[in-house]
């Protein structure tokens, strides 16, 4: 496709080069930290939420992790500005960019930067996903079995015990010092082996934990007073796309790729949500997806007919403001698109929800325990 004589992709390259001033128009309210501009959402208020690289081969891309949503700089422009109008989104950015009316010698030198930087890009970025897988293999490797670390008892503090799973996960994994960005030391973490369909190990989940400065129990790294925002306890190291943790191999205990026969599979944003489901559903195969979007960009087999999704409940809180309405709705949104994709694979989509009154399916299993107790 091209407009007046320059191509889409002509305006996206040109428009990554200048990632971080269009970034600044299209989300007033974000804060720069290091190589990226940090929001809370497509709304443009300050928050860690969405993330806009201005750097390196992934310069001009960005995602919103509490939506699942993510795109180049187009379709930044496009979310923030047009509400989902594309073609908006492109003319208002050849005119900032200066590309309307060019002659013809200029237009060939823009043609032939964005064809440089197109393919910088695409080395770059090779080069950069098989450096980040090789690390995120290497990190998981390095660690130690879950049990009896800080790790495990984070999870045990969260109504997750070895007793009740029987065995705790092989994917799971315990580090005393991972890199933490945010606080700028080495934390505790627990590590999460994160594979494709296929197997292979391609990017490995990391939860920052610190002890609670009041009970001293192991939780999350952003309640421990440790320099990490609320939200950021949780990072990926490689390529996660398309990738989940695999928690429970189901009555048949085979791997997703040596499947023979039919299965439903159980499937959670979070680890600690889709443990809970595991422990309450001990038979069952579970996942962890790491993100509705991510959810929806599964390859599963087509021996997994039934994906059977226990989803946390995104409903606003009463009295919540328009921002928070906002992201509600943006993860309705991401979830409504992620079901859209499995079906369109020929999978089953089910749900289980939390009862009323509870968030997700940790609240639920914690909140029986308590009843039981």
């Amino acid at each position: 496709m091209t407009v007046a004589g320059v191509s889409v992709r002509e305006i996206e390259m040109q428009a990554r080069g200048r990632a971080e001033a269009i970034g600044r128009e299209c989300l007033p309210g974000a804060i720069k930290d290091g190589q990226y501009l940090k929001a809370g959402s497509i709304g443009g208020e300050r928050g860690g939420s969405l993330v806009l690289n201005l750097a390196g081969s992934n310069r001009g891309m960005w995602r919103d992790w509490s939506s699942g949503d993510q795109g180049d700089m187009i379709g930044l422009v496009e979310a923030t500005k047009f509400g989902g109008d594309r073609g908006q989104a492109v003319q208002w950015l050849k005119s900032w960019l200066g590309l309307d009316h060019l002659d013809p010698g200029r237009l060939q030198q823009v043609r032939a930067q964005a064809a440089k930087a197109d393919a910088k890009f695409e080395a770059d970025a090779a080069r950069e996903a098989e450096a980040k897988k090789r690390g995120a293999r290497a990190l998981w490797l390095n660690a130690a079995p879950i049990e009896g670390t800080p790790a495990a008892h984070y999870l045990e503090a969260r109504g997750i015990t070895l007793a009740a799973l029987g065995r705790w996960p092989g994917a799971l994994r315990y580090h005393p010092e991972c890199w933490n960005r945010d606080a700028k030391v080495k934390l505790p973490a627990m590590l999460a082996q994160m594979i494709l369909p296929t197997g292979e190990h391609v990017a490995t989940h990391r939860t920052f934990l610190g002890r609670c400065p009041h009970t001293r129990h192991w939780v999350k790294a952003e309640a421990a007073d440790l320099g990490v925002p609320r939200g950021q306890s949780k990072k990926v190291l490689g390529q996660s796309r398309g990738a989940f943790v695999p928690l429970r191999k189901g009555v048949s205990g085979q791997s997703m790729g040596q499947m023979r026969r039919p299965e439903a599979i159980y499937t959670a944003e979070g680890i600690e949500n889709a443990l809970s489901g595991a422990v309450m559903k001990p038979d069952a195969r579970v996942i962890a997806a790491y993100s509705l979007g991510n959810l929806g960009v599964i390859q599963f087999p087509q021996l997994i007919e039934t994906i059977i999704h226990m989803k946390d409940c995104d409903d606003a809180p009463a009295g919540a403001d328009a921002i928070e309405l906002q992201k509600a709705q943006r993860k309705i949104e991401a979830l409504e698109r992620a079901v859209s994709k499995q079906q369109a694979r020929g999978h089953r989509v089910q749900f289980v929800l939390p009862p009323p009154g509870l968030k997700d399916m940790n609240d639920w299993l914690v909140a029986a325990l308590e009843e039981a107790a």
